[in-house]
């Protein structure tokens, strides 16, 4: 250990992770329920559990777009905070730099 405290993140870059991860859970599961639903569609699975595995997964999904949306928000909160604070535009959020013709 060398003494030297980890830098201090800004607002806006604590939400990156977990919106980041939130994000992908909504994905992965979204596809699952996908899935799941075209195979109680196309081949109707007899066994006991399954009534209540697929739409469980598309509960799943509904939770997980919440909670993303949630983070996305206090991000883009953030980075309007941010945004004031220092009077610069976050070049890494859409909408800033990169939507400007060369």
């Amino acid at each position: 250990m060398n003494g030297h405290a980890p830098p201090e993140r800004s607002g806006h870059r604590r939400y990156d992770t977990a919106t980041r991860r939130a994000g992908q859970l909504l994905c992965w599961t979204h596809g699952l329920a996908m899935i799941l639903t075209a195979t109680e569609a196309l081949a109707h699975p007899s066994p006991a559990w399954w009534p209540s595995l697929w739409p469980t997964a598309w509960a799943l999904t509904g939770l997980w777009l919440l909670l993303w949306t949630g983070l996305r928000v206090a991000q883009k909160r953030a980075v309007g905070r941010a945004t004031e604070e220092t009077g610069e535009a976050d070049t890494t959020e859409p909408g800033t730099a990169f939507d400007r013709a060369a």
